[in-house]
């Protein structure tokens, strides 16, 4: 007999393996279906965006639906990372994966199969909406070229005001505090700008500091940041200071100097009361304070008898003009007549910004794209919509024309956009590091173009360009290539991305003001779905734990994290080693990690290997000594920044070369190397930063075949330097870009040759070149690209400033330690044509330096520092038109005396950009314990003869 209950059981372990088996197999069909669904659903996104649906209805099923999209991302990348590319090499751990990938894959289709029901039952009201509307693009030109950042550009009407200010402002009998005060968007900033940059304001005061306060003031950053611009030559004792140090010395130079301090954007009197006493009161004080703020009380409080400026706004006249002067391109368009019909839709539109300078910059932005006048009826009835609801009445109607601008961006544009809200308050964005991040979150999309940077950078730069032509982000372009260096955000802009990315569901932003709001990563948004939010922007304070639990589950859809620390001190925020393993744990689907200038314990632990899904790991300015060899495991990497704190000195694992996917390695500049870090592998490599010879065998170098952009040490004998520099010239067809850093003596003629050959290189853009040089070479020999040049023990004996000022492009110059060991120099007429700053430290021969009328038209910044034997600046630095500061330090009493004779001789004569500053650097004791290894390291990298052989092999 048989036991049939056995036999039962046996039968539907059987049916369940069987049916199991079923399932597996057929996984991989379902993958191949959501692959071809998330394709239809992102045709679906970009139709429906592009038609900007009005029922409340749709807009809820296209959420439903974005919400679903990162889901399907999600289930490919597991099943590309756990399955195809098998990373469990057990089979039952494989089948697991694959059964798990296949539940969610079914939950995800049956998700879509439902919207897709409810989207049914409202198709005359919904989809037809959607799939009948225009859906015809814009291809618009880049019809301007000026930017919002541009005080002349968008300055109209005013002047009389400003003029007023200006002359009251150098008047030094009456006020002390300056406010101008209005509400958001007036031009309030731009105001304060035409004024402290006015030509007379300029020639009365001696030091001048501009401070951007916001609403998420720190008052140490603020009093360190106004007292390094008043006296930039303490900037390293400065930031030493305790608090009470900061505030005696800010009182202090307040006294000493007739200083012009600007204190943008105050909200709250709270800020004043934290940092007042780093500021002289009454009329006795030589220094005057220039604030701007959106309250009257805040004013008031600060100084009861402050000079109250309160900007009007634009009357129609003026508002029309700066819409005509923004809003109508600088090109000839044959089809564009400013006829009596678009004049009168521009004034009716211009109406509705209720003078407000922002909303109407705004506003151009939009029509300078739609220069047809059917194109300016449609806006016009847009922004009627828009403007119908309750922002129109509590803010002159701004907020609805910068909602407008948002719908208006291209589908592909607006993810960009929302993406800068990541950031803090009033904080300079790296254009690069912008691009970087769209690339990791598939914002802008490498397919296609593996390997090519050129690629990235130019979609990126367009996306961020079109931005900047709509005005909607202000940009700072680099003054050697005309590229976009860096972006920030109005204030009013910003809230408005804020409120889309909220809205969107796309960001959310934590700060220690809301830490008392859940973090916990899922909203309820609807009855029928709930919305996970995908990218967290933490602000913390010390802290750091009291932000989120290590166990919370609910961050593990969490696509990006940023943690800004709201400390910038001297010792970064600690970040303790359990909160960081539990993040590694449970933010598992990361593909963006953005953690800056924290402290963390000696070594990073190997929990970050936990988050394979990474493309992009920035640990910059943060403070640790070794990372785990688990980096190893983040194969889709393609950022990796570790340029930590100097003195970190950190140690780098060889696993660095697993990550085959990077295209962008940021190395620290200073290491410990036990052993050669192996860099040969990672042939996807583009940018390159601090590659060190001693460090990494310099012919890794010729087999980075696709690197653009290099920033190496080159520690390298003759023959070695000659091989490098000579495959830098003749076989690396995609290097755009390089920076050197050389130790080296160039005495022999073979030796002369190689630095020719090195100076010649196309593509050298910075030269710091340490060691003799028995001659330079003339100035047809050097890259025509050089904008930077620091020579230093050159031991020259010829006048080097001959050759160096026919270099067309030189931007920065920097002669340090007996870099020239001649008594004379001169600057000769229609020399250095570009040269913005120049550097003179330890030229201990110099007696002389002459400066000829036309030398130097650009020279802005000049700094002398250590020069003995010079017994005086040069007589035609007086008409340098441009420059706005020199800086004597560590020179002697009796050449400071004359320099203040001069001063007051030729006052009247020049008007100076900005007053000598005298005073001397005092000397720094530092109290710090540093290691052999550690102290080798920095002399390493300034000069690495210096180093004991001893330490060298640790």
């Amino acid at each position: 007999m048989y036991d049939s209950s056995l036999f039962g059981l046996l039968q539907m372990l059987y049916d369940t393996l069987k049916n199991e088996a079923k399932f597996l197999s057929n996984v991989s069909n379902q993958i191949q279906d959501i692959r071809a669904e998330i394709n239809r659903i992102q045709c679906f996104l970009q139709d429906a965006d592009a038609n900007k649906p009005e029922y409340e209805t749709v807009r809820n099923w296209i959420a439903d639906i974005r919400e679903v999209a990162y889901d399907v991302e999600n289930i490919l990348e597991k099943y590309m990372h756990k399955v195809v590319l098998r990373r469990d090499r057990s089979l039952w751990k494989e089948n697991i994966n694959l059964h798990n990938i296949g539940l969610e894959t079914k939950d995800v289709m049956s998700r879509i199969d439902n919207i897709k029901r409810c989207m049914k039952t409202y198709v005359d009201t919904g989809i037809r909406a959607i799939c009948q509307g225009d859906t015809s693009s814009e291809r618009s030109q880049w019809l301007t070229r000026s930017y919002s950042h541009l005080v002349d550009e968008d300055f109209v009407g005013l002047v009389e005001e400003v003029n007023k200010l200006v002359d009251e402002l150098i008047d030094d009998e009456f006020y002390v505090v300056f406010a101008i005060c209005g509400m958001g968007g007036l031009g309030k900033t731009t105001l304060a700008r035409k004024a402290y940059r006015h030509v007379d304001v300029q020639s009365h005061f001696q030091a001048f500091a501009w401070a951007s306060i916001s609403r998420q003031w720190q008052a140490r950053d603020v009093l360190m940041s106004i007292l390094t611009k008043l006296e930039p030559e303490n900037r390293t004792r400065i930031n030493m200071m305790m608090d009470d140090e900061l505030v005696k010395a800010l009182y202090n130079v307040q006294q000493r100097k007739k200083c012009l301090i600007v204190l943008d954007d105050i909200w709250s009197t709270n800020f004043w009361n934290s940092v007042k006493h780093a500021f002289p009161k009454g009329k006795g004080s030589r220094s005057k304070i220039l604030l701007t703020t959106r309250k009257k009380d805040v004013c008031t409080h600060i100084d009861p008898t402050c000079f109250l400026f309160e900007p009007r706004c634009l009357d129609a006249e003026e508002s029309w003009k700066l819409l005509h002067k923004k809003a109508f391109p600088r090109v000839n368009t044959p089809d564009l007549k400013i006829d009596l019909e678009l004049e009168r839709l521009g004034k009716e539109m211009v109406s509705k910004c209720g003078g407000l300078p922002l909303a109407i910059i705004v506003l151009a932005g939009l029509l300078a794209r739609r220069p047809k006048i059917d194109e300016w009826r449609r806006t016009c009835q847009n922004l009627n919509l828009h403007m119908s609801g309750e922002s129109f009445e509590q803010d002159g109607g701004i907020h609805g024309v910068l909602a407008l601008s948002y719908y208006d961006l291209p589908y592909q544009l607006k993810p960009c956009f929302l993406y800068l809200g990541i950031f803090p308050e009033d904080q300079k964005i790296s254009a690069r590091r912008l691009y970087q991040l769209w690339a990791a979150e598939g914002i802008i999309s490498l397919e296609g173009n593996r390997g090519e940077e050129t690629a990235m950078m130019e979609i990126g730069e367009r996306y961020l360009h079109e931005l900047a032509q709509r005005y909607m982000v202000q940009v700072q372009l680099e003054e050697t290539t005309g590229r976009i260096k860096s972006c920030r955000f109005h204030d009013l802009m910003r809230d408005t991305c804020l409120s889309k990315a909220k809205e969107e569901n796309f960001l959310k932003t934590v700060s220690p003001q809301h830490l008392h709001q859940s973090m916990h990563c899922s909203t309820s948004a609807t009855a029928t779905s709930t919305r996970t939010v995908r990218r967290l922007s933490i602000t913390v304070d010390n802290e750091v734990q009291n932000y989120f639990s290590t166990d919370d589950k609910s961050f593990q859809h969490v696509r990006a994290a940023f943690f800004f620390p709201r400390q910038t001190g001297r010792e970064g925020t600690e970040y303790p080693l359990p909160l960081f393993q539990g993040l590694c744990n449970n933010f598992s689907m990361l593909r963006v990690l953005h953690l800056e200038k924290f402290t963390f314990e000696e070594i990073l632990p190997k929990a970050i290997g936990n988050l394979v899904y990474l493309r992009y790991l920035s640990l910059r300015h943060s403070h640790f000594q070794k990372l785990s060899s688990s980096v190893g495991n983040l194969k889709y990497l393609q950022t990796l920044d570790l340029r930590v704190n100097f003195f970190s000195y950190l140690t780098l694992p060889n696993t660095i070369q697993k990550l085959k996917n990077l295209r962008n390695l940021y190395l620290p500049p200073s290491h410990q190397h036990t052993y050669k870090l192996d860099l040969s592998p990672l042939s996807h490599l583009e940018i390159l930063k601090n590659f060190d010879t001693q460090v990494s065998p310099f012919r890794d170098i010729f087999k980075l075949t696709k690197l653009q952009k290099l920033s190496a040490v080159l520690s390298l004998d003759s023959d070695e330097m000659e091989e490098m520099i000579k495959h830098l010239t003749l076989r690396s067809g995609r290097l755009r870009e390089t920076s050197f850093r050389i130790y080296y003596r160039f005495h022999s003629e073979k030796e002369v040759n190689i630095l020719k050959l090195l100076l010649g290189c196309h593509h050298l853009r910075k030269l710091d070149l340490i060691g003799h040089i028995t001659k330079l070479p003339e100035h047809h020999s050097f890259s025509q690209s050089l904008t930077k040049l620091t020579l230093r023990k050159s031991g020259l004996e010829e006048d080097p400033m001959v050759i160096l000022q026919k270099l067309p492009k030189l931007f920065t110059l920097s002669l340090r330690g007996n870099a020239f060991i001649g008594k004379e120099m001169c600057c000769s007429p229609q020399g250095f044509p570009l040269l913005k700053t120049l550097k003179l430290q330890g030229l201990l021969n110099l007696e002389s330096w002459r400066v000829e009328t036309g030398a130097l038209p650009n020279l802005v910044h000049l700094e002398i520092d250590e020069c003995k034997k010079l017994e005086m600046v040069p007589e035609g630095l007086i008409y340098l038109s441009k420059i706005q500061e020199v800086m004597i330090i560590n020179m002697p009493d009796n050449f400071q005396k004359r320099l203040q004779e001069v001063q007051r001789e030729e006052y009247y004569k020049v008007q100076f950009r900005k007053s000598f500053d005298t005073k001397k650097i005092s000397k720094i004791k530092f109290n710090m314990r540093i290691s052999g290894p550690m102290f080798g390291g920095l002399l390493q990298t300034i000069y690495p003869s210096t180093v004991p052989k001893e330490w060298k092999m640790l």
